[in-house]
């Protein structure tokens, strides 16, 4: 398990785990570069080192990417950290469909036909990408906490499915889910995803699947064997129109099913509606067929066949011999009976081997004309796949490694292929070589000092450089207003620019003070109160003032002898000066 602040992958820092899967271990994770929560799936240990289901598991999330509908959650990102491999996608605040069911059952007709009608808008945007999904069940549906419902894990349950029914304890979780094809090994198509949706539309109406049982096979084998039990026995409040949805989504044969997830869509949506009421039961052509055709026994063994003709022919000669000797009141000899059986074994016989070395003919014919052929191989397409998947692949498709040149490469990940030669499409000969470019990765380079420059300069050229530039503001003394104090990254450190993130704390300059005037001194107080009253007064007034502290009166518009020669540096003019701040 990944520990709260593990960061993985250069970016995603791990906030707190979700859950855990039978591929996938979840944990939600905040992405430093782009700023947002993700949810970052990291496969198990134990899958890590199978090179088919790294490559299943590539080549399906690369497509996976491509696909943009509001009903499925959008893949960010895929890699690989230390032989382990991840995957980023949206994250979605709420729960899953499975606790959500459990949480609020019985679910109103309306909510499970909204709910139902989100999914297939989903699941219909990935078939128009020739995406199927292969593992559709209620833990793969996240919903909202607005109600909204997605789609989560396409392409993780393609490299799945190589693991088999019971490799994991949770897959008997899917098998619940799963298409009778699908048990059998046979290919998934998209009627398979409805197929499953078919059985996700029964469990939301009554609260359990149709199908369980202690292991996966015996799940298995009910889903290949037993009738898809009626929804209605279970609440006879569902409308027959609602059943005949879920009958037809999950008919044994795939041709019985939808042919895509709109028309489902389009028949779920009038489920409801009055004027289907009355609706007759819904029923499957190819069991209306079986129902009217007389049943056809096994195919026996030759030897088995020829037994039951023969006897079937002795018996009926006998029996015409002795219809014959009844009428002609005439004894017919058996020896002439046997004759003419052995005369209808023969041809028989003849007729039979005929056909045998005519099919044994035409067998060996297509075996030498296969002989005679060149084996022919397309080569398939190899870029953004991991160098051991490719080197698997290679072999399943009896084609040889030729020569790896490794370079630098900012879009493709490290030990990924770029390019290949011959290029994806080609036919060559069987063991051909196949020569691979291979990705170094991006080109790392030492991280500056960049202390004490300007900032506006300095993160104009990082960004220039791909780097993400962020900043804290702090107050110096020491560092002009603008300048960088500090940055995150240590100088010299060899760092990817396009997925390094810098952070650098940007000076405002020195910290002013403001001071505090509840605690000046009372001589200080009195001096302003005075210099604003001098400010204030009147000639006439200060004329007074000049009196009572003298015992003279001074006419102001008469010079004195100090104004004539001011060589008293504390007259009274010049003190009403000092002690007025503003001046004149």
């Amino acid at each position: 398990m990944m520990q709260s602040g593990e960061i993985i992958g250069g970016r995603y820092q791990i906030i707190a785990p979700l859950g855990e899967g039978g591929m996938a271990n979840v944990y939600r994770a905040f992405d430093i570069i782009l700023g947002r929560e993700v949810a970052l799936k990291i496969m198990r240990l134990d899958l890590r080192d199978d090179p088919i289901v790294q490559r299943r598991f590539e080549n399906e999330i690369r497509a996976s990417t491509e696909l943009v509908n509001p009903h499925i959650t959008q893949v960010y990102d895929y890699g690989d950290e230390n032989g382990t491999q991840y995957l980023v996608t949206e994250y979605v605040a709420g729960t899953d469909l499975k606790r959500y069911e459990l949480a609020n059952y019985p679910l109103a007709l309306t909510k499970v036909v909204n709910i139902m009608s989100q999914i297939l808008e989903g699941v219909q945007a990935a078939h128009d990408e020739k995406i199927i999904h292969r593992d559709l069940k209620p833990q793969n549906i996240l919903m909202a906490l607005d109600g909204t419902a997605k789609i989560t894990d396409f392409g993780i349950a393609r490299a799945q499915s190589s693991y088999g029914m019971t490799q994991t304890n949770t897959a008997i979780g899917s098998v619940r889910y799963m298409a009778p094809e699908q048990v059998r090994g046979d290919r998934a198509t998209p009627q398979s995803d409805i197929y499953s949706l078919g059985i996700m539309l029964f469990e939301m109406l009554t609260g359990h699947v149709p199908y369980d049982g202690e292991t996966s096979v015996a799940v298995a084998v009910k889903h290949t064997t037993e009738k898809m039990p009626s929804v209605r026995e279970r609440d006879p409040r569902i409308p027959q129109a609602l059943e005949n949805v879920v009958m037809k989504a999950t008919a044994k044969n795939p041709l019985d099913r939808y042919s895509s997830a709109d028309e489902m869509r389009a028949d779920l949506a009038t489920a409801l509606a009055p004027e289907r009421l009355t609706e007759a039961k819904w029923v499957a052509p190819h069991e209306l067929e079986d129902d009217e055709k007389t049943k056809v026994l096994p195919i026996k063994h030759a030897n088995q066949v020829d037994h039951g003709m023969q006897k079937q022919m002795t018996t009926t000669v006998a029996t015409q011999a002795k219809q014959s000797a009844v009428k002609g009141n005439q004894e017919v000899p058996p020896a002439q009976v046997k004759q003419k059986h052995d005369l209808r074994k023969k041809r028989f016989r003849r007729f039979g081997l005929g056909i045998l070395i005519t099919l044994l003919a035409l067998l060996v014919g297509f075996v030498v004309y296969g002989a005679l052929q060149p084996n022919k191989i397309t080569v398939p397409d190899l870029r953004n796949e991991s160098l051991t998947s490719v080197k698997a692949e290679l072999k399943e498709d009896h084609l040889t490694l030729g020569q790896v040149k490794r370079v630098y490469s900012d879009d493709v990940k490290t030990g990924h292929v770029i390019s290949s030669s011959p290029k994806a499409g080609k036919v060559v000969k069987q063991a051909a070589k196949i020569d691979l470019v291979i990705s170094k990765g991006s080109k790392k380079v030492r991280f500056g000092d960049y202390t004490n420059e300007n900032y506006d300069t300095v993160s104009e050229q990082l960004r220039t450089k791909g780097y993400s530039v962020t900043t804290r503001r702090q107050a110096s003394g020491n560092v002009p207003a603008g300048y960088i104090i500090d940055q995150n990254i240590d100088p010299n450190k060899l760092v990817v620019p396009a997925k390094t993130a810098v952070i650098f704390t940007i000076s405002t300059g020195p910290a002013y003070r403001v001071p505090n005037i509840t605690k000046s001194s009372s001589s200080q107080q009195s001096s302003s109160v005075k210099a604003s009253e001098d400010q204030s007064s009147t000639p006439s007034e200060k004329a007074n003032q000049d009196k009572n502290q003298d015992g003279a009166v001074t006419d102001p518009s008469k010079p004195t002898d100090s104004q004539a020669e001011p060589t008293n540096p504390t007259s009274p003019s010049e003190d009403s000066d000092k002690s007025n701040p503003q001046g004149h």
